[in-house]
């Protein structure tokens, strides 16, 4: 079971990893090789700054998130934990104030609310696994990063229908802008929320199961005790008389 565990991880980290190289590629090589993409304008102040700012901050994250989740790097060198976490935060920072200046003139116009509130809790989960870190609470600080990064994948993923047909999901969708919608949302709130129940929801019961039942074990061992050790001094005290 522990093997099965150990190569799900790893296949999905390899995915994960797969997925941000090619959106690193596709979009911001293709930017420094000279693409421009006219929904944002072709000049450097017109909205092109935004573009920049955003693809930056991004690749940042994108690509120093993994190293936030490595347990060897976090166990044995805790400086270079913490200046990677700095710089992922640095590119949150950069996504955020990009991000609130480009999702009001997407051309998905739909899909801007959905954009500007992904945004905002990519900001807020970070914000808040910094606040939790400052006060030494470990657990809230990794579910907050977990939330963080799975928003900045959220930006990934939404191009995943490009490379590969997502129709078993949303079914054969011929309108562009509303397969865009449901592919926006989904991806948006979807891996949200399946963290949330991992995080959350199964450990609460799990775990409130496993202390409960712990609890009971340690109060039918201490009354066996207490019955062995009044047995054996009654029995001591007829030895004497």
């Amino acid at each position: 079971m522990q093997v099965i565990r150990v190569l799900g991880t790893a296949l999905l980290w390899l995915f994960i990893i797969a997925l941000s190289l090619y959106f690193f590629l596709d979009n911001v090589v293709a930017f420094l090789y000279g693409y421009r993409s006219r929904n944002f304008g072709t000049s450097l102040f017109n909205n092109q700054l935004w573009v920049v700012m955003h693809l930056v901050g991004g690749s940042l994250a994108l690509l120093l998130g993994p190293f936030q989740f490595w347990t060897f790097l976090r166990t044995r060198y805790m400086r270079i934990h913490r200046t990677v976490g700095k710089v992922y935060m640095f590119g949150i920072f950069l996504i955020g104030i990009s991000s609130f200046r480009l999702s009001p003139v997407s051309p998905c116009v739909p899909c801007r609310i959905s954009l500007f509130l992904l945004t905002l809790f990519a900001v807020l989960s970070t914000w808040l696994a910094w606040k939790a870190i400052k006060i030494r609470n470990i657990k809230v600080h990794r579910q907050m990063m977990v939330r963080s990064y799975v928003c900045v994948l959220a930006f990934v993923a939404v191009r995943v229908d490009d490379i590969l047909p997502l129709d078993f999901l949303f079914g054969n969708i011929e309108d562009r802008t509303f397969r865009r919608v449901v592919n926006e949302y989904f991806f948006s709130f979807v891996p949200l929320l399946f963290a949330e129940i991992f995080m959350v929801w199964l450990p609460s019961v799990y775990f409130a199961a496993r202390t409960k039942k712990n609890i009971n074990l340690r109060r039918v061992d201490s009354k066996a005790s207490n019955t062995t050790s009044s047995s054996g001094d009654i029995s001591n005290s007829k030895f004497k008389i």
